[in-house]
């Protein structure tokens, strides 16, 4: 097992103390529950909830952003949103923006959390996989 020090906001701190017997034992079950959750998450509940055109506009769209922790499962909508609006996004990749910002609208916060993670994933992933087959896990 590897060993880490993560620096954690003070909200985080309350949240574990709260939660847990100690900060450790806090940190250590919810960052090694992750990628449990993280699998349900990719392996059946957001499996074919978009076509390919609209994983590939919120790849698309997420290139360059920096997650941050305060706005986990918020980054998304509002980036789908801009790139339909500034970018027409929409017509690049022929999708139907209001269907999509409506999906996106219906989710959960840790829905989007995940699937942010998973779009994540393609943008620091160091096997060079394509994009078209990257998606091929969600459609």
């Amino acid at each position: 097992m590897k060993k880490i020090t993560p620096r954690i906001a003070d909200n985080t701190v309350g949240f574990l103390t709260d939660n847990f017997k100690n900060l450790n034992a806090g940190s250590e079950y919810l960052l090694d529950a992750i990628p449990s959750v993280a699998r349900v998450y990719a392996g059946y509940q957001l499996k074919s909830i978009f076509s390919a055109e609209e994983l590939q506009l919120m790849i698309d769209v997420m290139n360059g952003t920096m997650l941050s922790p305060l706005l986990a499962g918020q980054h998304l909508k509002v980036n789908v949103e801009d790139g339909i609006a500034l970018d027409h996004l929409d017509s690049k990749w022929e999708i139907n923006g209001n269907n999509l910002i409506s999906k996106l609208g219906d989710m959960s916060v840790p829905e989007v959390f995940f699937l942010e993670i998973w779009i994540q994933g393609f943008w620091i992933q160091s096997d060079g996989i394509e994009l078209e087959d990257y998606i091929q896990s969600l459609i």
